[in-house]
């Protein structure tokens, strides 16, 4: 017999799972944000290694400042469309955030290996990233699929338990309550 906690955990992951077949894919506008720029997304070597040397380094994974990483224009894409998603699930949007692309050391471009973390400051950047203590979260894993990159968000409100995972496509269509993993 099922405990009354793995039977609510159980419904909630069926729901989760019927709302991602159900998701009808929306086009996300956003007026005054450019989606390409001269730079490319990420500075990277051929081998998809990052070109600059890392802020700090962790065992199973790389953090690196966002500047000379991450192109202004993808930046701004970015933050524009957690602000977005964040105002879709009536979460706290981000203005002029602090940013962290982290790499991680045993995952592939397929699988997620970059992603880029918001901070409301510094403050924050260092009581999340460094010290684990997260009010809130802003992330964006970039899945390398038949060479486009989708971006799947992950946004929360740790102290409601908030949680909202979606995917939008290269051609900026949004999947609401989906990762890009699952995303044909």
């Amino acid at each position: 017999m099922l405990s009354k906690f793995r039977l609510s955990l159980v419904l909630a992951v069926l729901a989760v799972l019927s709302a991602c077949q159900d998701a009808k894919p929306v086009h996300v506008v956003l007026d005054g944000i450019a989606r390409t720029g001269a730079e490319p997304m990420l500075m990277l070597t051929d081998e998809l290694e990052p070109m600059a040397d890392p802020t700090y380094v962790h065992k199973k994974r790389d953090l690196y400042d966002c500047q000379g990483m991450v192109a202004p224009w993808f930046q701004k894409v970015l933050v524009a469309e957690l602000n977005y998603l964040a105002e879709k699930e009536k979460l706290q949007t981000i203005n002029a955030p602090v940013c962290l692309l982290i790499v991680d050391k045993d995952l592939g471009p397929k699988e997620g290996r970059f992603s880029v973390h918001f901070y409301e400051d510094a403050h924050e950047l260092k009581e999340c990233a460094i010290n684990h203590r997260c009010k809130l979260a802003r992330n964006v894993s970039l899945v390398l699929k038949n060479q486009l990159v989708f971006r799947s968000y992950f946004l929360s409100d740790f102290k409601r338990e908030k949680y909202y995972q979606h995917c939008v496509t290269p051609d900026d269509m949004w999947i609401a309550n989906s990762t890009c993993y699952v995303v044909p």
